[in-house]
C-alpha cells in the first residue's frame, strides 16, 4: 500500500511537471520592454539573456543605467522589431501593450506581465517576480536584500525636518501616494504637496508653493540647462529667492522615475541637503 502511494505521488509530480514545461524552463533570450522592468532585468540577467530593452533605457536622462543597456539592442512597440531578437520570454508591463501581447502569444511567445511598482515595497515584490522568470532567484534575494539595508540605514528616525516640495516641468509635484512622497517620509520631511491635498501627480502654481513656505525644494538642477517654456517654472527667480531661505536638494529625474534600487541615491541627496 505503501509502495502504491509512493508511485501515486511519484505519477502526479511527473504529470505535473509535464504539463508546465515553459514555466520550468529558464528563458535564454529575453526582452522588456519598459524603463522600470529594464532597469530590473539589465540588474538580474544573467550575462547574454538579456537580448533587448526598451529604446527609453539609452538615455542617460531617464535611465541610470544607460552605459549598460547601450550594449543591447534597443527594442520599440513593434512586434517585428521583438520577433527579429527571437525570445523566449518578453516582460512587460501588465496595465499596457494588450495588442502587442496578444500578437506575441500567437506567435508562440511566453509573455510576463509585471505590475507598475509605485513604492519600494512593490518594487521588491516585481523584482522577485522578474527573478523566478529568470532562474535568477538568488540574484533577486541578493539585490532586494541590499535594498533593505541601504532602507535601513538612509531612514530617517529622528523629528520631523520640516516640510519638502518636489517640483518638475510644466508644475508638476509628487503629492500623496507617489513614490518622491514615500522617500521624502522616509528622509524626515512632511510632503507639503500631500499637505494641500494633491494626489500621486498633479500640478502646483508658483504662488502657492511661495505661501507653503516649504523648508526644502526638490528638482532636478539640470532641467532647465535647455530654457524651455515647460522647465522655465523650476529656474523661476521667485524660487530661487526662496532657495536663500530654504534648503536645495538637487535631484536627478532618473532616480525617481521607477521604484526600486535607484531610489537610495535620491535619499542619500536629501540626506545631504539636510546637513
Amino acid at each position: 500500500m505503501a509502495l502504491r502511494r509512493t508511485l501515486s505521488r511519484i505519477s502526479s509530480l511527473v504529470l505535473l511537471l509535464a504539463a508546465l514545461p515553459a514555466a520550468a524552463q529558464v528563458p535564454q533570450r529575453v526582452v522588456t520592454l519598459n524603463l522600470c522592468l529594464d532597469q530590473m532585468a539589465l540588474r538580474l540577467a544573467a550575462p547574454g539573456q538579456l537580448v533587448g530593452v526598451s529604446y527609453l533605457s539609452q538615455d542617460p536622462h531617464l535611465s541610470v543605467l544607460a552605459d549598460r543597456a547601450a550594449a543591447i539592442e534597443p527594442v520599440r512597440e513593434s512586434v517585428e522589431t521583438i520577433l527579429t531578437l527571437r525570445p523566449d520570454l518578453v516582460i512587460l508591463g501588465k496595465d499596457s501593450h494588450a495588442r502587442l501581447k496578444r500578437l506575441l502569444r500567437d506567435a508562440d511567445i511566453r509573455v510576463l506581465e509585471l505590475p507598475w511598482a509605485t513604492s519600494i515595497e512593490e518594487a521588491e515584490t516585481v523584482i522577485e517576480q522578474m527573478a523566478v522568470a529568470l532562474g535568477r532567484e538568488g540574484a533577486g534575494r541578493t539585490l532586494i536584500a541590499g535594498m533593505r539595508e541601504q532602507r535601513r540605514r538612509l531612514t530617517w528616525t529622528g523629528a520631523s525636518l520640516g516640510t519638502a516640495i518636489h517640483l518638475e516641468a510644466n508644475r508638476g509635484t509628487s503629492g500623496k501616494g507617489s513614490l518622491m512622497d514615500e522617500l521624502l517620509r522616509l528622509s524626515g520631511f512632511r510632503n507639503l504637496a500631500a499637505d494641500l491635498g494633491i494626489g500621486s501627480f498633479g500640478r502646483v502654481s508658483l504662488e502657492t508653493v511661495l505661501a507653503g513656505q516649504p523648508d526644502l525644494l526638490v528638482l532636478d538642477g539640470a532641467a532647465n540647462a535647455s530654457p524651455a517654456r515647460a522647465t522655465e517654472f523650476v529656474g523661476h527667480h521667485a524660487l530661487l529667492a526662496l532657495a536663500g531661505k530654504a534648503k536645495l536638494a538637487s535631484v536627478p529625474t532618473r532616480y525617481s522615475i521607477c521604484a526600486g534600487p535607484d531610489n537610495f541615491e535620491v535619499m542619500r541627496l536629501l540626506a545631504e541637503a539636510r546637513r
